[in-house]
């Protein structure tokens, strides 16, 4: 899976992604969005994850957006998603995960 991040403002990156994120492509995905975070030069405060190219999550990756989520929490910052599709997003009811993260 290609991750690209980007600077999205003065203190938030913008992370897009093409495919699954599932057992073999979520830690990947997450252990890079972790290190821009943590290796950026300035305190990001909010993260928005581009979901229009992401077609399945498994549980796995569920598991990791937790991660990210707790993640992006514990440094008192945000954690948005965008463009998730209507079958992606049943996911993320099903585990109740539409209580807590920001869907744009």
């Amino acid at each position: 899976m290609n991750v690209i991040i980007n600077k999205n403002g003065p203190n938030s990156l913008y992370v897009q992604a093409v495919g699954r994120l599932d057992l073999e492509t979520s830690v990947d995905y997450g252990t890079k969005v972790q290190d821009a975070v943590e290796d950026s030069d300035i305190v990001i405060t909010e993260v928005t994850l581009d979901f229009s190219a992401i077609t399945f999550i498994s549980s796995f990756g569920l598991k990791i957006i937790l991660e990210l989520y707790k993640f992006m929490k514990s440094r008192n910052g945000l954690l948005k998603l965008k463009g998730v599709s209507e079958d992606l997003m049943s996911s993320f009811r099903m585990v109740g995960f539409d209580k807590f993260l920001i869907f744009e």
